[in-house]
């Protein structure tokens, strides 16, 4: 159903950027400090002494950090990695990239991975375990590193979605043999794109090493007008946007994006800067839209929120609107009935394995991310979506909930 108010109230996914992020573009470009300058050393030095990492490398992309980072773990040709199927499929090529299988994994109740799953999916040659924090909320990221640990299982702490959260005080993201973030698109620090793959580990960042090619003056810039274009003033151009993605083949069968081994323009570094430096105003601001979001469904009928744990991040609040009659899509109602107000939600991921490139993955029935995927709505929980904003999500969904 497209969308009828015009500005929208709430488009999807707006970058959280301020003043200091613009005048770190402008500063950039002034300078001449678009591809390399002094921004990626003050990036690096942030990463490190908040992860207190050995080393941090910063590259392109999330999806190259991931692939850096099973390198620098001794990941590579007849490994096995277990990753959760209820996650982006931009994890997949990464792993295949470093010569390994992706092994998919249920899911628990939290839509991560958890203990239980991760055992359930190990075999005599898993050497790895991926742990994505999705939605910004930490996974049980102690147990399953001490399982691992135990069985020799290399873990791979993945916030790219969590940037931020915390875990008994430390930051997601430092657990396990290597950790990973990300600076592109509907992340808590949306940026210009770019990741950093960094460890505790002496041992394991002595591996962290990657023959990257230069980026792209031509590509560094297109980025930053796409992303401000089609994101940042998303709320006066959705309309064509959304017509140029009818126009276009999209969906969950098309592979991801491939990206490119190259290194972190210093532009994009600039604006990340800028985004660690807004995170705690960021973070909070995300909570309180979280609460407010559990105070306002917590108790309606026919209605399930997807817990945050303490320290979340909160980059979306999931819901799950249950069916009462079987072949009932009670989500996409609701979905209809909030882009008909001017609030651009969506449903979430579908599980990888049930995408047919990728059925092979799964060497066992995964019953939890198959049951609920279809109910589930991301709710937004940026700071530009004002509380009154909140309110009028919450109606929606109840409404569509209990009628």
């Amino acid at each position: 159903m497209s969308v009828t108010v015009y500005p929208a109230r709430a488009p999807l996914c707006v970058p959280y950027w301020n003043g200091r992020t613009y005048k770190s573009i402008l500063r950039s470009f002034a300078s001449g400090t678009v591809v390399a300058g002094p921004e990626l050393c003050a990036l690096e030095s942030l990463l490190e002494k908040k992860f207190r990492a050995a080393d941090t490398v910063l590259c392109g992309s999330g999806s190259l950090a991931l692939e850096i980072a099973l390198r620098a773990c001794g990941i590579g040709r007849g490994d096995e990695v277990i990753i959760p199927t209820f996650c982006c499929t931009a994890v997949v090529p990464p792993i295949l990239a470093a010569g390994a299988l992706p092994v998919l994994s249920d899911v628990g109740g939290e839509l991560n991975i958890d203990v239980e799953s991760a055992a359930a999916a190990m075999t005599p040659k898993t050497r790895a375990v991926v742990v994505p924090h999705l939605f910004g909320n930490p996974a049980d990221i102690e147990r399953i590193a001490a399982l691992a640990q135990e069985r020799n299982i290399r873990v791979i702490d993945d916030a790219a979605q969590a940037l931020g959260a915390t875990v008994h005080g430390q930051p997601v993201g430092s657990f396990g043999d290597a950790g990973i973030l990300s600076f592109g698109a509907e992340k808590v620090c949306f940026g210009l794109g770019g990741g950093a793959a960094f460890s505790r580990k002496r041992e394991v960042a002595a591996g962290l090493k990657a023959d990257l090619s230069p980026p792209r003056f031509c590509s560094v810039v297109a980025t930053l007008g796409s992303t401000l274009v089609w994101r940042r003033w998303r709320r006066w151009t959705f309309p064509l946007e959304a017509a140029l993605s009818r126009a276009r083949k999209s969906g969950p069968d098309l592979p991801p994006a491939p990206y490119r081994k190259e290194a972190m323009a210093n532009l994009k570094a600039a604006v990340a800067v800028s985004l660690l430096e807004a995170l705690p105003e960021n973070l909070a601001a995300r909570r309180a839209r979280v609460r407010a979001y559990q105070s306002l469904l917590g108790t309606t009928e026919g209605l399930e929120l997807v817990p945050h744990r303490d320290g979340s991040a909160c980059l979306a609040q999931v819901v799950r609107i249950l069916p009462k009659r079987a072949g009932e899509d009670r989500a996409a109602r609701a979905i209809g009935a909030l882009r008909k107000a001017g609030y651009e939600v969506q449903g979430s991921y579908v599980p990888i394995h049930l995408i047919a490139r990728y059925a092979g993955l799964a060497r066992r029935a995964l019953p939890y991310a198959e049951t609920v995927w279809p109910d589930l709505i991301e709710l937004p929980c940026e700071p530009d979506v004002s509380l009154d904003d909140v309110e009028r999500i919450a109606a929606i969904v109840k409404q569509a909930a209990q009628n």
